[in-house]
């Protein structure tokens, strides 16, 4: 993890150098090329150091790669008064290329530009979860965002250090990345229910709760499933039990499943604050609190599965007090 947080933050280091470069003094043809060679070296030593120690190569990496390379060439290959456009407006260019590499890899059913940062800081194993991609398609349309003003910065500024690094800068450490660092959180907080169950609907220990949980089970929500839950429990009050979906029931059973849709491994204690809402699904999981293998499309619809046990029992005394009562 820390090695990857490593590569990304040095992959900004090659047009880092360039910018720095191409806008010290007067811009002129000679610090272009100078900054165009400068920074397409370091950009190759970062692709092939990330390709070697992180066994990824980032979109990130590929457009400051490309930009490079396509301006190394446009500024020794193409006459001097053509020259001179990439001179006056490199860094408005790049922008404008970080721009097309935030939007188009996802309109063409690509991974989203934000998992260049996601997938080097969240753990892998919630690369798989519905709300990793949806975070991360709305935080790639929101740098488009971003990096379009600075664009707009930039050109309309004429390449000026103000216009070009400074601003842009502000609005990337004051607004991009304290937006992305709590946006996450914001979402899964949203999505799930954000104040504690009442506990007196769950039984005392998870063993108890997800045998129970057939008790909960909503067969409208299941619709046609088909599906084997496998829930690997450790600690006190937990074991390992079995949770089967068919033709609109639900049973439960202590045991292992054969080939389980999901299994979640959990501390008993962690799934059962889990299952109460005392802390939030999304950000257990996505810390590490608890793990899932499977269909993650099934762990994000179990609290539509299933509601309390409790709820389940209330609801059945009360119909059967009213059929007393008529009778």
């Amino acid at each position: 993890m820390k090695l990857n947080i490593i590569f990304l933050a040095t992959s900004f280091i090659p047009v880092i150098v360039f910018k720095v470069i191409a806008r010290v003094g007067e811009a002129n043809l000679a610090q272009a090329r100078l900054a165009t060679v400068v920074g397409l070296t370091l950009a190759l030593i970062q692709l092939i150091l990330s390709k070697r120690f992180v066994k990824h190569i980032s979109y990130l990496e590929w457009a400051f790669l490309g930009y490079l390379a396509f301006g190394t060439a446009w500024v020794y290959l193409a006459p001097a008064d053509i020259s001179s456009f990439f001179v006056d407006n490199s860094i408005a260019i790049l922008y404008f290329v970080l721009v097309l590499t935030a939007l188009i890899p996802q309109l063409f059913g690509y991974d989203p530009f934000s998992y260049a940062v996601a997938k080097r800081i969240i753990p892998e194993h919630a690369w798989k979860t519905p709300q990793f991609r949806v975070i991360n398609i709305h935080l790639t349309y929101f740098w488009s965002g971003i990096l379009f003003v600075c664009f707009l910065s930039s050109w309309l500024g004429h390449g000026k250090p103000l216009f070009s690094i400074v601003i842009p800068l502000a609005i990337i450490l004051g607004v991009g990345i304290p937006v992305s660092r709590f946006y996450p959180t914001y979402y899964l907080k949203r999505q799930y229910t954000s104040q504690p169950l009442d506990q007196s609907l769950f039984p005392g220990t998870a063993r108890e709760l997800v045998l129970q949980m057939p008790l909960g089970f909503d067969p409208v929500a299941a619709g046609d499933l088909e599906a084997d839950i496998q829930f690997d429990l450790s600690g006190e009050g937990g074991g390992k039990m079995v949770l089967s979906v068919s033709n609109g029931q639900c049973t439960a059973r202590e045991g292992e499943a054969a080939s389980p849709t999901l299994t979640i491994c959990s501390p008993a204690d962690v799934w059962l604050k889990v299952s109460r809402r005392e802390i939030n699904p999304g950000m257990a999981f996505i810390n590490g609190l608890y793990r899932a293998e499977g269909d993650m499309e099934l762990l994000v619809k179990i609290s539509e599965l299933f509601h309390p046990p409790g709820e389940a029992k209330e609801k059945s005394a009360t119909k059967e007090a009213k059929k007393r009562k008529n009778v």
